[in-house]
């Protein structure tokens, strides 16, 4: 059944697929993705979903903005692939060399002009900036150009949008279409590794400091617990195996028979997929290290916490001994 289902015509070209079988059914159900997965066979009462948040979270789309002092254009991009969405233009002034004092007015005139047109220009990119942000769930703004056109840009933003600029990288107008969205498809997995490089020195320092952070499976399950995790950075799924409480769904990184909170029976469970559920249940952001690269995540599964709340503290009732 299964190798009927990756031979069939519906998955074909495919990066990736998922298949689920269960007993009695006669056909597979395959989830094709343009996101590869690792060869994995699992065999569960539960359906194995964590190759599938990874994909999805590979699949988040970022706004990103090529602009120039006079044309701008705007790229829906993932890592998987980018697509043009608008493209701006504005006619601006050229500027002459000239001497004499007559002349020397004249460029200075032009000169105002030229800027004038550019701080128009660049309003109007703002706003179509701002208009496509919010049309789209978008994970943040990549801007490429020229350093100094993107400071102003920048100063522009309102800060909502300012706060989202998650990436900044230097790059020229020139070159083909086909070129350009290469390279924008790029710059995002840049961007993805360089949030990750981040989120890793942040939690590295917190870890040193002593707060505000939790490292290791059942640390951020208390954290989640707590309502105090404001992102969590996961590493490569190793398997662990965990428990989940039928009546009141309390988690656990360990096998446990009973509820130390409620005394009801636990279910074993996929911890890794059991706490993206969680996080993804109460809207908190989630990243994946990939397996093929060298970021080593505290714990195998860390949490930033909102520096705001109490300091974490692990609790005494179902943790580990």
């Amino acid at each position: 059944l299964v190798q009927r289902t990756l031979e069939s015509a519906a998955v074909r070209g495919a990066k990736g697929i998922a298949v689920f079988v269960a007993a009695g059914w006669e056909e597979a159900f395959a989830l094709p993705s343009d996101q590869p997965y690792e060869n994995r066979l699992v065999v569960d009462d539960e359906p194995y979903l964590v190759p599938i948040f990874i994909a999805d979270y590979l699949r988040r789309e970022y706004l990103v903005v090529l602009a120039d002092s006079h044309r701008a254009r705007l790229y829906i991009a993932s890592s998987s692939g980018s697509r043009l969405l608008d493209e701006l233009e504005e006619a601006v002034p050229k500027t002459n060399r000239s001497s004499g004092q007559r002349w020397g007015k004249q460029q200075a005139t032009i000169a105002r002009h030229r800027e004038d047109h550019i701080l128009h220009f660049q309003q109007e990119l703002v706003e179509c900036v701002e208009l496509a942000y919010d049309a789209r769930s978008i994970h943040g703004i990549i801007l490429l150009g020229e350093h100094e056109v993107l400071e102003s840009l920048y100063r522009l933003m309102p800060k909502r949008l300012a706060q989202r600029v998650v990436h900044e990288s230097p790059h020229s107008w020139s070159g083909r279409q086909p070129e350009i969205r290469e390279r924008v498809r790029e710059v995002v997995k840049v961007a993805l590794d360089l949030k990750l490089q981040r989120l890793i020195r942040e939690i590295n320092g917190r870890i040193e400091q002593g707060a505000a952070v939790a490292s290791g499976p059942q640390e951020v399950i208390v954290a989640l617990r707590n309502g105090q995790v404001s992102e969590i950075i996961m590493g490569p799924d190793l398997g662990d195996v965990g428990s989940r409480c039928v009546d009141c769904g309390s988690l656990f990184a360990f096998e446990e028979s009973n509820c130390p909170f409620c005394k009801a029976h636990c279910n074993r469970c996929y911890l890794w997929q059991e706490i993206i559920t969680q996080a993804i249940h109460h809207g908190i952001d989630v990243h994946f290290v990939p397996r093929s690269t060298d970021f080593n995540v505290p714990g195998g599964v860390s949490a930033l916490l909102a520096r705001d709340d109490p300091q974490w503290a692990p609790c005494s009732v179902g943790c580990p001994k």
